[in-house]
């Protein structure tokens, strides 16, 4: 059903609580093990981060040094050791995890980004801890920490992907931001042209002084922030505008063409079918359920399977629980009030 994209099937009362019941039987534990050993390694990291945080002095003469804080498992507090051990261990075993699912997946395993994202994190984090723990002097490996907890935060809400009724939403947003990126790339020869011109015409301005800078500023500007009176009026009045009317005619064109027209499209060419990508992040999202327990399903003991599967399932869509709210939030499932009272329904899920 997911591979021919069968949405109507797969949301199928039955066929969504089958998969509502291996996802609680044993599902649920796996991946809720899974994010906290990955919060095991996340968590200390960002502690370091903040513990961390170096200084910048500027000398006498203008320059700038950037001062480490200098580590010692002697001298230092004992959690502050602690989670530098555990930020090495987590990582080493996350690399030892990867490495394992490679094996098994084989190529199947590049296909899933997530993947990537968990290498990219654990590759970064050892960067960051090594040399740290070893006193390196230098400021890399602080870049390579600040990189490490941006794509660990960033992996950590892709976990959250397989709960249904929050996880759709991460779904959305990273097919959203698919379009957004492809969108960009077709146009970013159009804000080339313009940081080019304003680059040419903008003499005494520094936004504009090298090529880099300028298409900078014409992205700020392109979104919205012109900062029309510092960049343009002030200078004009100051006759510092070498080339002021093709510059506002430029300017104007900018205004209209990137500001309010291409902004304007991406955000409707995003949003605008905003059904669509909600039925192809609940298809996906259901896909990845599935790839889940199919995988565990493998890996478990027979017995195990035997025991928790159940040959029927029995459903009391009128019974009130006060953790209902907490059970449609991870699993997405809609309280049923239209069914007459003390109806019950059966669910029969036969196995050979």
């Amino acid at each position: 059903m997911v591979k021919y994209n069968r949405i109507e099937l797969l949301n199928h009362p039955v066929c969504k609580k089958y998969l509502a019941m291996k996802w609680f039987a044993y599902g649920s534990t796996a991946h809720v093990l899974n994010m906290f050993m990955y919060l095991m390694g996340l968590l200390p990291l960002t502690h370091l981060i903040v513990t961390l945080r170096p200084t910048l002095n500027t000398t006498d003469t203008g320059e700038h040094s950037i001062m480490m804080v200098p580590t010692s498992f002697i001298q230092q507090s004992l959690f502050l050791s602690f989670c530098m051990v555990m930020v090495l261990v987590m990582n080493f075993y996350c690399i030892a995890k990867e490495l394992v699912q490679i094996s098994q997946q084989r190529w199947n395993y590049f296909k899933d980004y997530s993947n990537q994202s968990d290498w990219f994190s654990a590759v970064l984090s050892l960067l960051f801890i090594i040399p740290t723990m070893l006193n390196v002097e230098g400021s890399l490996q602080w870049q390579a920490g600040a990189l490490a907890v941006l794509s660990s935060w960033i992996g950590f809400l892709l976990y959250l992907q397989r709960f249904e009724g929050i996880g759709i939403y991460v779904v959305m947003f990273w097919e959203i931001m698919r379009t957004l990126v492809r969108i960009v790339m077709l146009f970013v020869y159009l804000m080339l042209a313009f940081s080019l011109a304003f680059h040419a015409l903008m003499l005494n301005q520094k936004e504009f002084n090298t090529v880099p800078l300028s298409v900078i500023q014409t992205f700020v500007m392109m979104v919205g922030e012109l900062n029309y009176q510092n960049n343009f009026l002030d200078t004009y009045l100051k006759n510092e505008l070498p080339f002021g009317i093709l510059t506002y005619i430029i300017f104007v064109t900018f205004v209209l063409l990137m500001p309010i027209l291409l902004v304007n499209l991406m955000i409707g060419l995003a949003v605008g079918d905003i059904a669509e990508v909600q039925r192809n992040a609940a298809l996906k999202r259901i896909g990845m359920q599935i790839e889940l327990h199919t995988a565990l399903e493998d890996k478990l003991p027979y017995w195990f399977m035997k025991r928790v599967d159940k040959p029927s399932l029995t459903i009391y869509p009128n019974r009130h629980c006060s953790r209902n709210y907490i059970k449609q939030l991870f699993t997405g499932e809609e309280e049923t009030n239209d069914a007459s009272a003390g109806q019950i329904t059966e669910l029969h899920c036969d196995r050979e």
